[in-house]
């Protein structure tokens, strides 16, 4: 793992990134990926030659780079098997715990948050820092990116502002929380928000108006984590108490209440087709949910700590759970353990996962994130 790259020059035209694809240094054949894009007659062969690199941070450039490629795509879903990952890389950069983490739609950018009031935006194709977000007074507690590439956060400070990534700067602050701002989601639509905070409510939001649409008082104490389903449509939040809450997004009603955890709730996942909840705990369990009839369905044992993040992959084949120093991968069909991951010292805190189940990123109180890529 390594976050820095040097020999990274490349001479110009197709004919420097072609000679950069045989350099002996992976961070010139890395670049030289990136260069192979605008010459079409180099970039079938490029990327074909690195998904076969021996270096495993040049393979997950070569993924990414063609995962943004239609063409590629379909050729890359049976390349590699989603149950076989290593750490590539450890970002560094964040003073504090890495608290929030969201990827991209194609999985190329990275953004994390921290206790040190700070977003950063990474690179992943190449694995560095492009830019540091500076403006909330208080810890960065959540983040999410929009479908059109803008970034929203949520700090301590009581505040979600919507940042435009290439310029670093707020174009948009929504005010109305009166506590911590602890989870924030977008809607696919790209313009429905929700928040979860230390003021026990819900808040729904029109982010085009810059007004929120509905306040929902969700608990009787701080409201821990929010998500919503892919559709949108449906919002889960849990609080210090037991039970987990399912709200429809477009009325902010109340759906159910899921009862079966013996501690705190931390976080969710929900399936693809809006049928299963996964939920994870204080307890060290995480709970799966019919969420048409709020019966539960399994109960996933293993962790040694209590479960802190969860991410299920978009087929819903695979999820991944997240507690003290380690990262379990589970058959979500089967709820059956696949295998354990270790590369943090402290607590995980975050996950995120792409889209085609090739990149997986943890964030953590060691102030570091970690790059998982998937080995055929």
């Amino acid at each position: 793992m390594g976050g820095t790259h040097p020999h990274r020059a490349v001479l110009g035209g197709q004919a420097g990134a072609s000679a950069g694809l045989q350099s002996p240094h992976p961070g010139t054949r890395v670049a030289a990926l990136q260069a192979a894009q605008r010459y079409p007659d180099l970039w079938g062969v490029a990327i074909a030659q690195g998904l076969q690199d021996t270096q495993p941070e040049v393979q997950m450039a070569a993924r990414l780079l063609a995962g943004t490629d239609p063409q590629w795509q379909e050729a890359l879903a049976g390349y590699a098997n989603p149950q076989r990952f290593a750490p590539l890389r450890c970002l560094t950069g964040h003073q504090q715990a890495v608290t929030a983490l969201a990827l991209s739609d194609n999985g190329c950018t990275l953004a994390s948050c921290g206790g040190d009031r700070t977003i950063k935006l990474w690179d992943l194709v190449t694995g560095t820092e492009r830019r540091t977000l500076v403006g909330h007074g208080q810890a960065v507690t959540a983040v999410a990116i929009a479908p059109n590439g803008l970034l929203l956060s949520g700090s301590r400070d009581r505040v979600i502002a919507v940042w435009h990534p290439e310029t670093g700067r707020p174009v948009q602050l929504l005010r109305g929380h009166s506590g911590y701002v602890n989870s924030v989601a977008i809607a696919p639509d790209g313009n429905t928000v929700v928040s979860g905070s230390q003021d026990s409510t819900i808040r729904i939001w029109d982010l085009a108006k810059g007004a929120t649409r509905h306040i929902i008082p969700a608990h009787t104490n701080l409201v821990n984590a929010v998500a919503l389903s892919p559709d949108g449509g449906t919002i889960a939040s849990c609080s210090w108490n037991t039970a987990i809450r399912v709200w429809d997004t477009a009325s902010g009603r109340q759906q159910w209440e899921l009862v079966g955890h013996s501690a705190r709730v931390w976080a969710f996942a929900f399936s693809g087709d809006n049928r299963r909840l996964f939920s994870g705990s204080r307890d060290k369990t995480i709970t799966v949910w019919d969420l048409q009839t709020g019966a539960v369905i399994a109960q996933l044992e293993g962790h040694k700590g209590e479960v802190r993040h969860l991410v299920l992959s978009n087929d819903g084949q695979t999820l991944f759970s997240a507690s003290f120093r380690e990262i379990k991968v589970w058959d979500a069909q089967n709820y059956r353990e696949i295998c354990t991951l270790r590369g943090h010292r402290e607590v995980i805190h975050a996950l995120a996962l792409s889209g085609d189940r090739r990149t997986l990123v943890s964030g953590s109180e060691d102030r570091t994130v970690v790059v998982w890529g998937v080995h055929g």
